[in-house]
């Protein structure tokens, strides 16, 4: 049984990150035959405790001030068909895509392959930037680690496979001392200052510099490396990516310092230098734009959006030097992944400078085909279309004239229409947006269809009822009293015909009346009561005789479980019995708090304490569990390898976050392997 994958983990004393990093290895060592081995720099014995719950293959090493050496060593000793190197700083998000590249066997068609690190400039997660690593190849004899500091896994031969898969890195992360031992940057930044002082002509080296003295946010001492370094690279004859780089970080790093005046001016400098490429004039384009927002220069920062867009469009016709053009964090694929912030940035600047012709050009630029990518974007484009006075009708009006199946610009051009007075088109429009209108738009294509009295069923057929509860709850929750007293009677007509559409919105404008405020008893008697009944018909409907008959036996519904109470006390009310409808009344506020002004009780639910229950593995299988893992331990005693995994192979489902089990998986592997 073949070793598919190495992975070989460098460990000093990050207790902070070592259990999330192991935890992310464990679906890798569950699903796939692979081993683990640690390469142990650090001195904690709590450390190497951890460590070896999940491994026995734990390599000691001096630190020697050579990362390079450090991963040689657990190299050396892998035997999987593939090599991945990971540190105990970071940790992986999602290892299924990996999972599946190797039980697919897709890896076999590949020398070595990229995933993302999201490397994490500040504790709160708030600055961060993407790179792709090279972090995992075909292992061969001529597989090394080279350079003692940023070190590289060589060769990466091709093809190479693209990975989204992505580890959180906070290795670079400033803490509240810089000259804290367990910062990456504090081991790195004096060997670098020893190369410079050794190499002062080096560029590559003051690129490395600044990019420590950015990862721990001194943006003074990275200002002054990139300067040097963008110096010293115009000596020479050809641009390397390190030049590159330094084009298009030393703006950047002058805006962190706040000095957005100067970013400006320096950007500015650095697009005129005919060294600067295609690609650094994209990425400065960015910075520019930024600093138009910081410095309220809409007029100059339109410019520097349409710089931009003219690069993009480029880049994209010219896909050769989008792939040559690239640096550490500076890719064609990074910069594009800003064009949608760019050009909304493009159209407030655009309002600010009363330049409607250029809004009407952004419009027309946005990837409106990406339907997923614009999403997060159409709360702002409403906010821009409110703002923009006296020009709703001209933007409703480029919505309209757009060739595009987008839904929020379908949705625009149903508003044009209704604006324009042509109801029937708005009406054929909107029928066309129904099918599939955008989360958060519901309310507005429901609000055009009551107040035109647009037919809701093309709408209605496509909505699932999980939907409309949630725009029911949404609609009675979020309108002001007095408009939902308006709405509420103009919609009703509209719900003939979806009987569980109608109820459900009679519930939710019924628990608004009945929490909003204390009521004489008679009417909230009678409003409880029919909203109890509404509950029930519904529950009639979807669930069983027998479920409704012991409600409490079932996992009915928080609103079902309180009718039923609810409504046991107001029959006894109605009968006079006001004793025995007081343990009902204190049940129904045990079910459900958010009624407690109706029913005069403030409790809290339940449902939290069931969903845990659910969740707990049952009893005879960790009695089952044991009794195999005895016997897997008896086979490993005999060296029965083969029969041994057999076994191990049926104990992973029983018990599949359970370390032992993983470690004798390994084990296991290790030994047929041989």
């Amino acid at each position: 049984m073949n070793i598919q994958l190495t992975i070989s983990m460098l460990v000093s004393d990050r207790m902070d990150t070592l259990g999330k990093c192991l935890a992310s290895l464990k679906p890798l060592l569950r699903e796939l035959n692979s081993e683990l081995i640690v390469v142990f720099t650090g001195k904690e014995e709590a450390a190497l405790d951890l460590v070896r719950q999940y491994t026995s293959h734990i390599i000691p090493f001096t630190w020697c001030d050579d990362f390079a050496k450090a991963r040689n060593a657990g190299l050396k000793e892998g035997r999987g068909e593939w090599f991945l190197y990971i540190d105990d700083d970071e940790w992986f998000e999602d290892t299924s895509e990996i999972i599946q590249f190797f039980k697919s066997g897709e890896y076999k068609q590949y020398q070595s392959a990229f995933y993302i690190q999201h490397n994490y400039l500040d504790f709160e997660g708030k600055r961060y930037s993407d790179g792709g690593v090279g972090r995992m190849c075909r292992l061969t004899p001529e597989t090394e680690f080279v350079f003692p500091v940023h070190e590289n896994l060589v060769p990466l031969g091709e093809p190479c496979k693209h990975l989204s898969a992505f580890v959180h890195h906070y290795g670079y992360a400033r803490r509240e001392s810089f000259e804290q031992k367990d910062t990456r940057t504090s081991r790195n930044l004096p060997l670098l200052l020893e190369m410079y002082e050794k190499d002062p002509d080096s560029p590559q080296c003051c690129m490395q510099i600044a990019q420590e003295y950015r990862s721990v946010s001194e943006f003074g001492p990275a200002v002054e490396y990139c300067r040097r370094g963008l110096v010293l690279a115009r000596r020479e004859k050809r641009i390397y990516n390190y030049e590159l780089w330094l084009q298009v970080n030393l703006p950047l790093l002058i805006f962190y310092t706040g000095d957005f005046r100067l970013a400006l001016k320096e950007g500015e400098r650095i697009l005129k230098h005919p060294r600067t490429l295609e690609a650094g004039a994209l990425h400065l384009s960015i910075t520019l734009v930024a600093a138009c927002r910081e410095l309220k220069e809409y007029g100059k920062g339109l410019g520097y959006v349409g710089l931009y867009h003219e690069k993009f469009c480029y880049l994209l016709a010219h896909k050769e030097k989008a792939v040559l053009q690239s640096a550490a964090g500076i890719t064609f694929g990074m910069a594009a992944k800003e064009m949608v912030p760019v050009y909304m940035d493009g159209l407030f600047f655009a309002l600010e400078a009363e330049d409607f012709q250029m809004a009407c050009r952004l419009l027309s630029w946005l990837p409106w085909e990406d339907g997923e990518r614009m999403l997060p974007y159409y709360p702002r484009l409403e906010e821009w279309k409110k703002r923009y006075r006296g020009k709703k009708a001209e933007i409703l009006g480029e919505y309209a004239g757009m060739d595009t199946e987008n839904p929020y610009v379908r949705i625009q051009k149903v508003l044009s229409a209704e604006s324009q007075g042509d109801l029937e088109e708005a009406e054929e429009l909107w029928k066309n947006c129904a099918g599939d209108c955008p989360p958060g738009f519901q309310w507005e294509m429901m609000e055009i269809g009551v107040r035109n009295q647009f037919s809701l069923a093309p709408m209605l057929k496509e909505m699932s009822p999980e939907a409309w509860n949630g725009y029911a709850e949404a609609v009675t929750g979020n309108k002001k009293w007095e408009e939902m007293q308006e709405f509420y009677p103009k919609m009703l007509p509209l719900l003939e015909g979806f009987p569980f559409y109608r109820r459900r919105l009679e519930q939710c404008y019924l628990e608004k009346l009945l929490t909003r405020e204390l009521l004489e008893e008679s009417r909230l008697r009678g409003l409880l009561k029919e909203y109890c009944e509404s509950v029930l018909a519904d529950a009639q409907a979807v669930y069983r005789e027998e479920a409704l008959a012991e409600p409490g036996a079932f996992a009915l519904p928080t609103r079902y479980r309180f009718a039923v109470a609810a409504k046991k006390a107001i029959d006894y009310i109605e009968a006079g019995c006001f004793k025995e409808s007081l343990p009902f009344l204190k049940e129904a506020g045990m079910i459900s708090p958010q009624m407690c002004v109706a029913v005069g009780q403030l409790l809290r639910r339940l449902e939290e304490n069931l969903e845990a229950k659910s969740k707990k593995l049952p009893e005879e299988f960790t009695v089952l569990g044991g009794q195999v893992k005895q016997v897997l331990r008896g086979l490993i005693e005999g060296k029965q390898w083969n029969e041994a995994y057999g076994v191990m192979e049926q104990l992973l489902p029983l018990l599949p976050d359970d370390l032992e089990v993983l470690r004798m998986k390994q084990e296991i592997l290790k030994a047929i392997s041989e």
